[in-house]
């Protein structure tokens, strides 16, 4: 029976087999990124461990299509997006992503900081930044690195975590400082502060779950609103 099951879940998950069942006691979440797309366009965002993450310029509620990444393949997925009260707005599927946990204390200059983003749901980019520690600047800053971010890419720390590295925000969009020491281009973006306004906003629970079909063969489990 045990290796009936076993082949049923493999037989799912034919892309992603090796790497889920590699015997590793690891789990690849190295590119914890995602492109949405939305009915009013386009989004860029990071699969947390509080959700499918975006800024939601394009939309906050309504249909939308998940392109993200389990283990090194691509996946695309229909789903919902949900405004959660705070900046962020959560794109909600049915299966599992990677989760990048938060950073849970302030930037530090000591930091090293990248930023990550998928252009087009198959490949990723990455990006080295610093904080701007400058006299002038304030709050959620970077230095420009030298070519465009584009909005809602992935900011993360490099730390000891399993994952090598850990959430901090999304790009929110550049800015320009003209004039005095400080002058030139920089990008801001939804840090720390931003995710405690997300956690501050109350969610119903305990949740009821029913199990929904798809039309892929796929049984999972959804929560009752």
């Amino acid at each position: 029976m045990r290796r009936l099951l076993a082949f049923a879940v493999l037989s799912l998950l034919p892309a992603c087999s090796k790497w889920f069942f590699s015997g590793e006691h690891w789990m690849d979440r190295s590119r914890p990124v995602v492109l949405v797309e939305t009915t009013g366009g386009v989004e860029l965002g990071a699969t947390t461990e509080y959700g499918i993450l975006t800024l939601g310029r394009t939309a906050k509620e309504g249909a939308c299509r998940v392109h993200y990444f389990l283990g090194p393949t691509p996946m695309v997925d229909d789903g919902q997006l949900t405004a959660t009260d705070s900046i962020f707005t959560r794109a909600e599927i049915d299966l599992r992503t990677q989760m990048i946990r938060i950073l849970d204390r302030e930037l530090r200059p000591s930091d090293e900081l990248f930023v990550m983003w998928t252009p087009n749901g198959t490949t990723t980019q990455t990006v080295d930044v610093e904080l701007a520690r400058l006299d002038g600047i304030e709050g959620d800053v970077l230095m420009h690195p030298g070519q465009d971010l584009p909005t809602g890419a992935t900011l993360l720390r490099r730390n000891e975590m399993e994952s090598g590295f850990a959430f901090v925000g999304l790009i929110a969009g550049s800015a320009t400082v003209e004039g005095g020491p400080a002058q030139g281009r920089y990008f801001v973006f939804a840090g720390i502060n931003r995710m405690r306004e997300l956690l501050a906003v109350p969610e119903k629970y305990p949740v009821d779950y029913e199990l929904k079909h798809r039309a892929d063969g796929i049984t999972v489990l959804k929560p009752i609103k």
